[in-house]
């Protein structure tokens, strides 16, 4: 039982050093045509919002840019994860 309780700690505790390790970690999502930027951290926070100068959208453009610059740096996220859990098996 108590090896059971060992396992269980060390497996919170490489999770708590993962999540520690993807809060460093910093990536940049871009929108199809670059007028938008989402920069999120490992953990999936959003950090920064960036909008290009002089960019002139509709609501519908800034949706669609917002929604493709987000779903690019999640990817790029999920990526830097996936590495991450390999160098830990």
């Amino acid at each position: 039982m108590f090896d059971k309780l060992k396992d269980v700690y060390q497996l919170q505790k490489q999770a708590r050093a993962m999540q520690a390790a993807l809060a460093k970690e910093e990536v940049t999502g871009m929108s199809r045509d670059s007028a938008f930027q989402v920069t999120v951290n490992g953990n999936q926070d959003v950090l920064r919002v960036n909008i290009s100068d002089g960019a002139d959208m509709s609501k519908e453009a800034v949706e669609r840019n917002a929604k493709e610059a987000f779903s690019d740096a999640l990817t790029k996220v999920k990526n830097i994860m996936a590495q991450k859990m390999q160098g830990m098996l």
